[in-house]
């Protein structure tokens, strides 16, 4: 197999030659306090790149940014042909000179010393391979090192190049197969989750093949030819007639179709009901049955679940209609029936991209190279994953040489509907921000809480860039509002390590980085319920229900979301290795039952005081019911489901 080589050592200069399908990231440290520069100049489809990290004056020991989007790493994509990259570094003790100046032959640094690292021959078969070049410059060979200081000791630059597959989807991913808000998601501009229990096993079977099947919308049909995008700025775009259909069967359902074999879940087969306690959700334990303060209609038996996505509610609503029609068999009788519909839809107006709480998200979605994105990820800084974390049967599920053929191009749908305390929420923000704010103005001190606790401000814009004000050059650049890392130095002041972001994501507080990766599951979430109305707001506290419908794919519910869950959110210690208890997930995070006073707690709102206690005595969301789906293939749906 073709690997990663770094050659053409000319003084200073490099070459790195980079295999199809290998991802690249390329980042510098500046070590001294004087000027450097590095240019990495590569041709992509005949198209030449040339991109420079600068350092800035009087900054030693600093990363170094692009000199055009202020990034402070270089990404290169994976592409179909290997990608040569040559490397040029330079550097000069004067105070001002032009990026032209220091590209100046006579400014190349001296020489350079490489250290190559590797994918461990012990590590896990499906961790992801890959290589990374230390490169350690010397900037003059004519200045004399101190005795105790290495001569390779004035610019580091780190490579680091892991293969996640080639793009050529045609011959590496068989998206015609795969249910498409699986990968990428279905779009939508409004969703209905339409749970459903099969009746009469024989006439679902004919109906879900003739009606059912010709309209389930694939990864290929997204892909390859998506939909005009919705744009709330264009009123014309919301009567686009597209409509999306994927269809999950839980673990009840999957023997009357003769997929007996197991999947390898323990969750999915234990279903979510029996799994809410480990969760953390409220309920009651009787004998060796455990019910969770849910919802009634998800305590019922689950079989299956139509997600139906629509541009404009004429479409989702006729087709309901029509799928009902459909599956009757009388009059009177259906093969199906309707367990609970959640109707899910966007926020109004300025509010379009926020959940309940206020707060926009989704910018940190784990991506798969050539089915979420092409060229560049939309919000760079996003965990690039092996498809194999998402969709069974590739590099990356771990399970894919133990499962039956019919599981490949699936994968594991957790749904959840979780309702949002939006009053109790904003009460609890204005009763304890003032209190660590007192010099701002109590909505400013309650708006500042709550960007500690969600780890962004309501603008999406990260506590970890902007610790005191929600900057909207942040989060109207798509390139800097998710591209950074923790600054492990800055303990909780900008951060704090419970914080929901943080603990959705935990970037590198965990060491690799990439050991998260296989834990990472994709979120295609849509709010539900109506605004908060003055009643509410004006201390009655929530009346209407209103929140969040989780929808997250992986190829383990184990591995996944049932690890968040639980090893993330409900982890006081997480994430680990820190000199203060962190504490819950101060959002998602559940305990149980609260009149149990085994409260959420967290350190690090207070930036002055990190190692002061927050407790939350009560929730701000509260899990009402969800189900574990197994999201079938095509081929599957077509083989076993359909047939007659």
């Amino acid at each position: 197999m073709v690997r990663p080589t770094l050659s053409n050592v000319v003084g200073a200069s490099f070459r790195v030659v980079i295999p199809p399908g290998w991802f690249t990231t390329i980042s510098v440290i500046n070590r001294r306090t004087y000027h450097h520069l590095v240019s990495c100049t590569y041709e992509v489809d005949g198209d030449k790149y040339i991109n420079y990290l600068a350092s800035q004056w009087n900054q030693a020991n600093s990363v170094m940014r692009d000199t055009v989007n202020s990034n402070d790493v270089v990404m290169v994509i994976p592409q179909d042909n290997a990608v040569t990259v040559d490397f040029a570094t330079y550097f000069s003790t004067r105070a001002n000179p032009s990026q032209e100046d220091l590209e100046d032959p006579k400014f190349k640094c001296n020489r350079v010393d490489v250290l190559t690292s590797e994918k461990p021959s012990n590590a896990p078969k499906d961790f992801p391979d890959y290589v990374t070049f230390m490169v350690m410059v010397e900037d003059n060979a004519d200045a004399p090192g101190k005795a105790d200081t290495p001569l390779f000791d004035d610019l580091v630059i780190n490579i680091n190049i892991m293969q996640v597959g080639s793009p050529d989807l045609g011959s590496k991913y068989n998206l015609r197969n795969i249910q498409g808000d699986i990968l990428p998601a279905l779009p939508k501009a409004l969703e209905y989750f339409y749970y459903f229990r099969i009746s009469d096993l024989q006439h679902f079977r004919q109906t879900f093949k003739t009606f059912v099947l010709p309209k389930v919308t694939t990864a290929d049909k997204l892909v390859n030819n998506p939909p005009p995008p919705v744009n709330p700025k264009n009123p014309e775009s919301f009567k686009y007639p597209f409509l999306g259909v994927n269809v999950g069967f839980s673990y009840l359902a999957l023997p009357f179709f003769g997929l007996t074999e197991s999947l390898g879940d323990a969750a999915f087969e234990k279903g979510q009901q029996q799994d809410a306690k480990e969760l953390g959700d409220a309920g009651t334990q009787r004998g060796n049955f455990w019910t969770p303060k849910w919802d009634g209609a998800f305590k019922e038996d689950i079989h299956g679940i139509f997600l139906i996505t629509a541009y404009n509610e004429k479409v989702a609503t006729d087709f309901i209609a029509e799928l009902e029609a459909a599956f009757r068999v009388t009059p009177n009788r259906s093969s199906i029936q309707n367990v609970v519909v959640v109707h899910g839809f966007p926020r109004a107006g300025a509010e379009a991209l926020n959940d309940h709480f206020g707060y926009r998200g989704g910018m940190s979605n784990p991506q798969v190279a050539g089915v979420t994105f092409k060229d560049k990820m939309k919000f760079p800084g996003s965990p690039l994953i092996p498809i194999g974390v998402i969709v069974m049967g590739y590099d990356g599920d771990e399970d894919k040489d133990k499962r039956p053929a019919w599981a490949k191009d699936g994968a594991f749908m957790v749904t959840r509907k979780l309702n949002n305390l939006v009053p109790e929420f904003d009460d609890f923000l204005l009763a304890h921000g003032p209190r660590l704010f007192p010099q701002l103005s109590p909505k400013q001190a309650a708006d500042k809480l709550g960007s500690r606790l969600f780890g962004r401000w309501k603008n999406g814009t990260p506590t970890e860039l902007s610790p005191d004000n929600d900057d909207p050059s942040i989060a109207e650049d798509d390139n800097r509002i998710n591209n950074f890392d923790f600054d492990l130095s800055k303990g909780q002041r900008r951060c704090p390590f419970a914080s929901h972001m943080r603990k959705s994501n935990p970037r590198n507080d965990v060491t690799p980085v990439e050991s998260a990766f296989g834990h990472f599951v994709r979120r295609h979430n849509m709010p539900y319920g109506e605004e908060v109305s003055d009643e509410e707001r004006d201390g009655r506290g929530t009346i209407k229900e209103r929140g969040l419908h989780v929808v997250c794919y992986q190829s383990s519910i184990v591995r996944g979301f049932k690890f968040i869950q639980e090893g993330w959110y409900n982890d006081p210690n997480f994430p680990p290795n820190k000199p203060v208890q962190p504490g819950w997930d101060p959002i998602f995070g559940q305990t149980g039952e609260e009149s149990q006073n085994v409260h959420r707690f967290m350190s690090g709102a207070n930036p002055s005081l990190e190692p002061e206690i927050m407790s939350f005595p009560l929730k701000f969301i509260d899990p009402r019911g969800g189900e574990y789906f197994f999201s079938p293939s095509i081929s599957t749906l077509t083989k076993y489901v359909a047939a007659t």
